[in-house]
């Protein structure tokens, strides 16, 4: 039985209703996934308020007294962060909404929204066992720990921003009819790289898709995307030639500061760029390590597992399984799943490489959205090889759905945590004394005082149990 259809006159030969019309229903279904998802995240996200510790720098250099040609110099001549359309847009965004919460929420729903459909197309599943590989897949983007960052506003995001673009590259160098304009490359680059660094990843992608002959890549798209490259290059060594150093990253068990960096690395620095690298590799394959450090190992040596993280490592160990068993015959699958596969091994190992310098769990996130990428390749081949008397792999995707769906529920209540999180932010003393100085900062901590989210602390022990928490259950009072 082929999964997918013929077109009108196949359907009139078998006398029967057209695969067509079924497939158009079928598809709808991850389309009301995605709707779900966002609509349930989107939730929990509105009782996040203001930030402290992340958004008031920001805001309160966005509203402060410089002329716009003054914002300009110091964006192009930062030596750390070098980020300047970051900072054009938190001053452009300032100006026209100002501390309207609402709005810098709705452009970080809209673009995690965008990043999903973004998948949902590149994907286009034609049948049962692709939609079901498809809604594991952006189960997985959704539940990996790497994407909570997609929900950092500061006030904007510039990771779910830059990694929009590098879905948008993506999807132009798989669609054919848009082959005229591959000097959109060029542009999306470099607004990518000025936005975030992880952009630069648009250009093995465009190398990639040009020798693996995808539909909308040619020789133009990848000079494109080099030429796009060099100009950012030559305004970030050209301006601002001072690079970021190593900060405080996570080692073995713990965390190291940069002093201790180079006390034990000095000689040989590769030695930790290349655990970095492999560390950010494995977070997103086995859940383990996290931000470098070997939290479910330490436990282990403790005895004290908790179900969470069971769940995480288990879930992310015999998924990497399945997407090595299912990648096997890549050579005899369909041109355009060998090119999906080809862009998530590009964004996983490019993603992973990123992390060189420092661990952190937010650097992942090219490199889950590239695993989500060849799971949906891997899972979609079992299912279709799958013959009947064989219920062996359906039901082991249907165990993987049911452990991504609960990850996926874990990004709804780690919203809630970082809205209790942010709450408390503006009680400490640093947040009262910088209010007292600067009128930004005063309204925003009145703005965040203004609206208490639910207590995260007081929310049902069982929550703790299956899902990863940042506080620990409020001690219960005695008689209850």
């Amino acid at each position: 039985m082929r999964w997918q259809g013929t077109g009108q006159a196949a359907c009139r030969l078998r006398s029967e209703p057209c695969v067509c019309e079924k497939l158009r229903t079928i598809s709808r279904i991850v389309l009301i996934w995605c709707i779900g998802v966002t609509l349930l995240v989107g939730s929990a996200f509105r009782q996040v308020q203001w930030s402290y510790v992340d958004t008031a720098v920001n805001l309160s250099a966005a509203g402060d007294t410089r002329s716009w040609h003054e914002v300009l110099s110091d964006s192009l001549t930062k030596s750390a962060e070098y980020r300047p359309f970051l900072d054009v847009f938190t001053r452009l965004g300032y100006q026209a909404a100002g501390l309207n919460l609402g709005i810098y929420q709705g452009i970080v729903i809209v673009e995690f929204a965008l990043i999903l459909l973004a998948l949902a197309l590149m994907f286009r599943p034609d049948g049962w066992p692709r939609v079901t590989a498809a809604i594991l897949a952006l189960s997985i983007a959704v539940g990996l720990h790497t994407s909570r960052i997609l929900f950092l506003f500061v006030p904007l995001n510039a990771y779910a921003t830059s990694m929009l673009i590098v879905l948008t590259v993506t999807l132009l160098l798989m669609t054919p009819r848009l082959r005229g304009y591959e000097w959109v490359l060029l542009p999306l680059t470099l607004a990518g790289l000025l936005w975030l660094e992880l952009a630069v990843l648009i250009v093995p992608l465009a190398l990639v898709g040009w020798v693996m002959k995808a539909p909308g890549a040619t020789w133009r798209s990848a000079a494109a995307a080099v030429a796009g490259l060099t100009i950012y290059l030559i305004a970030r060594l050209g301006f601002a030639p001072s690079l970021m150093g190593s900060p405080e990253t996570g080692f073995g068990f713990s965390s190291i500061s940069p002093a201790e960096s180079a006390a034990r690395f000095g000689d040989a620095p590769w030695v930790l760029w290349l655990y970095n690298v492999g560390s950010t590799m494995l977070t997103v394959v086995a859940s383990e390590p996290r931000a470098g450090r070997f939290q479910f190992v330490r436990a282990l040596t403790l005895s004290d597992v908790p179900v969470w993280m069971w769940l995480h490592v288990l879930s992310s160990v015999a998924t990497t399984a399945v997407v090595v068993v299912g990648l096997a015959g890549i050579r005899r699958r369909p041109h355009r799943d060998q090119v999906i596969a080809a862009f998530g091994g590009v964004l996983i190992v490019g993603g992973s490489a990123l992390a060189f310098l420092y661990t952190r769990d937010r650097i992942g996130l090219p490199a889950g959205i590239g695993y989500a990428m060849v799971t949906y390749v891997a899972v979609s081949a079992l299912l279709e090889r799958v013959r009947s008397g064989r219920p062996f792999v359906p039901a082991l995707v249907a165990a993987l759905g049911l452990c991504w769906s609960i990850r996926s529920a874990e990004m709804y209540v780690a919203l809630r945590d970082t809205a209790w999180d942010y709450r408390l932010e503006w009680d400490r003393g640093e947040a009262v004394s910088a209010g007292r100085q600067n009128q930004v900062i005063a309204r925003m901590r009145q703005s965040a005082l203004s609206h208490t989210p639910a207590d995260a602390e007081r929310d049902p022990r069982w929550t703790y149990i299956l899902f990863e928490r940042r506080f620990s259950p409020a001690a219960e009072e005695p008689g209850q």
